[in-house]
């Protein structure tokens, strides 16, 4: 199947625009009909321009936005009501668009007997290939609240988890930005005004002072400015073109991962990401086989995608999982000690349940320390390039003041 947008009118006049996996642009045509709508324009977009054109018109659903929905939706579920009743309660209850006019296709196909975990995999822009796989089980299960709920868990545990990891990095990002701006300053602005005077009075200055002028001088230049403009704008575009190769993909996720401290961390999340979702699935009556299909696409980690595709190898030549994880090297040493315990006493899902939660209280606890040591580090840091340039200056004019004085 591909994937198509679409943008059309309502009876009203409404705008509508959303996304849709089907065979052809006909079957998008038929599906819209029936929900009394003027298509305007259906698109393939299949491909690097397509998918772009997608994202350019339709935003994707807000993460609080899906939260809510599976948290409320849940919740009707488990009181009793039908899908169809529930899936009209969230949609009048939904802020955001793309999410609404998702939701309003899936209600017009399980109206006309699909299955709910059907209707949302037509959708993937919206729900995810996990979501739709633990869905499905918990159809199949008789058990959907439940998974509506665990859904909403992941959700709710991905969200924190992301905001901690991007709060560690934010800070140090701030500081460094500040102190590059301020570099920038007195090098192009208060730095040329000394070497003038220097120059009139034809001091003889030390070589730090030497330095430091003459990178002010090389700063001035528009050429340099029109590379670093130049650099600024290629890199994301050479890094963007290489993600999409597997070597280098492989190449920038190993970079990423090796970095100091950062690495650690956002491996631990990584780790934890995959445990709860594993997990998640598992409990949810999905295959421990197609539980790990669903969680290699969204690992957002090329190496641990790697690591995970020979796990999915070896299990299915009859390996244990704790066993084909070791052998991978990459995962957590605690992380494949517990999943072994699991396997010995029956609870798997359990085990990556608590091993999520153990790397997640990790991760808050380096995100602590982080915050202690980068705060002293990064002023230590920025006071000493301030400190250099200031006394680089300061060094030849007091001895020019001195020999005037004589």
């Amino acid at each position: 199947m591909a994937v198509f947008s679409y943008r059309a009118r309502a009876l009203d006049g409404a705008a509508v625009a959303g996304s849709m996996q089907a065979d052809s642009a006909e079957q998008v045509l038929a599906n819209l009909r029936t929900r009394a709508l003027f298509v305007t324009a259906i698109d393939r977009a299949d491909g690097h321009a397509g998918r772009l054109r997608l994202r350019l018109r339709i935003a994707r659903p807000r993460n609080g936005a899906m939260l809510a929905f599976y948290r409320s939706f849940a919740m009707l579920m488990r009181s009793g009501i039908s899908i169809q009743r529930a899936l009209n309660i969230a949609i009048e209850r939904c802020a955001d668009e793309r999410l609404r006019e998702a939701l309003r296709c899936v209600l017009t196909e399980v109206e006309g007997g699909s299955s709910l975990s059907a209707a949302l995999a037509r959708r993937p822009g919206e729900f995810t290939a996990l979501q739709v796989a633990m869905i499905g089980a918990g159809e199949a299960g008789g058990v959907l609240d439940d998974v509506l709920e665990r859904i909403a868990t992941l959700l709710e545990k991905e969200r924190m988890l992301r905001k901690k990891v991007q709060g560690a990095l934010a800070y140090p990002a701030v500081v460094l930005g500040a102190a590059a701006s301020l570099t920038f300053f007195l090098m192009i602005k208060v730095v040329p005004m000394f070497s003038q005077m220097f120059a009139s009075f034809h001091a003889d200055l030390p070589a730090v002072t030497k330095f430091v002028i003459q990178t002010g001088v090389v700063l001035a230049q528009p050429a340099t400015w029109g590379t670093l403009l130049l650099a600024a704008v290629a890199t994301p575009v050479v890094v963007h073109l290489a993600s999409r190769t597997t070597s280098g993909a492989l190449a920038l996720d190993a970079a990423r991962l090796g970095f100091p401290y950062v690495g650690s961390l956002v491996g631990k999340a990584t780790t934890a990401r995959i445990a709860r979702m594993l997990g998640s699935l598992l409990r949810s009556g999905v295959t421990l086989l197609a539980s790990l299909e669903v969680t290699i696409p969204v690992t957002n980690s090329a190496c641990f995608a790697e690591a995970l595709e020979s796990v999915h190898v070896a299990l299915r030549e009859g390996d244990s999982l704790s066993r084909s994880l070791n052998e991978g090297r990459l995962f957590d040493p605690l992380f494949v000690a517990l999943v072994g315990i699991g396997e010995e006493t029956g609870a798997v899902d359990e085990m990556l349940l608590k091993v999520a939660e153990y790397f997640e209280a990790d991760i808050d606890a380096a995100v602590t320390t982080l915050g202690a040591v980068m705060e002293p580090v990064l002023v230590v840091l920025l006071g000493g390039v301030v400190g250099t340039i200031v006394l680089s200056i300061f060094l030849p004019l007091y001895s020019l003041i001195g020999s005037i004085n004589r």
